[in-house]
């Protein structure tokens, strides 16, 4: 899917960021964009008004040999502070030298603490030398991380695990495996809570080669052939908790390609709809420049064998979605096929059929137009009114965006 040159104009003229370069900008040749991914004119005028309230702040900024940050996780604490998790340590990632960061915010994004790393009660040493966050739960006076280790690269000793806070995450429980195969090769992605209670969380699960595949060959850093050979074949599906977390029941094997040696991030996300469907995007790389689309219709407990192609563009990135109430929904993401910038906010009001509110929160990376804006991730307000996430610039600077939500009634 290809993006128009009037659809881009259009959005950079919206972005609240200056300092745009767009001759240099790379961007795919226009096209017609189908009429489901087209902005509504109507809704031009409320995105401008709503550019001019949003905020921003830098918690973070990674300096070398300790530059990287990815995998940002922003979340309101039970206290009502802020805290952003992040993939920090080393200049790239996967690498043994990654841990789990937080730099927290007691005055709702304005100024932010030094980064330190999180005692997730495992070695730094070994089989979990490696380690990274990827969701953390807030419900009641309760916290759960979740969070994955490694002993060089993902594939290598690739764990999953949860630890509980009960102090807004100062202190934690000791270290739990994902239930049953999750345990092993598979990230945690961002929950929900439905309408009756339930907590679901997609889970993004890899296969691996068909069995008698030959290992790659021994490699130095950052060891791709063992990562492409290992975190592949991937699957997508929900844990659902029906107590509040105490314990799981898993769901789903929803495919990508029939191709069993396919390789790529699914990173998947959902939201739930206004009739109790639960919506899933995936992200796709390799599979056409956009993201793929599955739905359960009994609210997370059944899902197709494969998933399909949306008409939402996207480069091969991590993209988020959040349910508005009703029909509803929110989605951060890269709207380009072929880059990951500009990161720009999304609104359907009909169940994710039509996406007409539409417009660019950064246009380009503070690198400049070759730069990439990567994993959007945050929470939406108690009333509705504000966006809260961050995201990674270029894998060095850790960036807090407060978007403003349009009027939802």
């Amino acid at each position: 899917m290809k993006i128009t040159r009037r659809l881009i104009i259009t959005a950079l003229l919206l972005a609240p960021l200056a300092a745009l370069h767009a001759a240099d900008t790379p961007t795919p040749p226009p096209t017609e964009l189908p009429a489901s991914v087209r902005p509504s004119p109507q809704w031009t005028a409320q995105a401008a008004k709503d550019a001019k309230q949003d905020f921003t702040s830098i918690p973070y900024d990674g300096i070398t040999p300790n530059k990287l940050v990815c995998d940002t996780t922003l979340r309101e604490l039970p206290d009502g502070s802020w805290a952003l998790f992040m993939l920090a340590g080393d200049d790239f990632e996967p690498s043994p030298k990654n841990f789990t960061g937080l730099t927290r915010s007691f005055d709702k994004g304005k100024t932010w603490s030094p980064l330190q790393p999180v005692d997730i009660g495992l070695p730094r040493e070994g089989k979990t030398v490696g380690q990274g966050p990827t969701e953390l739960i807030s419900i009641g006076n309760r916290s759960t991380l979740f969070f994955s280790t490694h002993s060089q690269t993902w594939g290598r000793d690739w764990q999953s695990w949860f630890i509980h806070s009960d102090d807004n995450c100062k202190t934690w429980s000791k270290p739990q495996p994902v239930p049953g195969r999750l345990a092993k090769f598979t990230f945690i992605r961002n929950h929900i809570v439905t309408r009756d209670g339930r907590i679901l969380l997609p889970f993004q699960h890899y296969e691996g080669p068909p069995a008698g595949t030959p290992p790659p060959p021994p490699e130095e850093k950052p060891w791709h052939k063992a990562l492409f050979h290992y975190v592949s074949n991937p699957r997508n599906g929900v844990l659902i908790s029906s107590d509040g977390g105490k314990t799981w029941t898993e769901h789903g094997n929803v495919r990508l390609s029939p191709n069993d040696r396919y390789n790529g991030w699914a990173e998947n996300n959902i939201a739930e709809l206004g009739d109790g469907r639960i919506a899933m995007i995936i992200r796709a790389d390799r599979l056409g420049g956009v993201l793929y689309y599955a739905e359960s219709k009994d609210g997370g407990k059944t899902w197709p064998e494969f998933a399909v192609k949306s008409d939402i563009p996207n480069p091969g990135s991590k993209a988020t979605l959040y349910p508005l109430g009703g029909d509803t929904v929110a989605l951060l993401h890269n709207p380009n096929p072929k880059h990951r910038s500009p990161l720009a906010l999304w609104i359907s009001f009909d169940g994710m059929k039509t996406w007409p509110y539409q417009r660019v929160l950064v246009a380009e990376s503070c690198d400049g137009p070759r730069g990439k804006l990567n994993y959007p991730d945050g929470f939406v307000s108690a009333d509705k009114q504000w966006l809260h996430f961050a995201f990674d610039d270029n894998r060095h600077r850790a960036v807090h965006y407060s978007a403003k939500l349009p009027p939802l009634q």
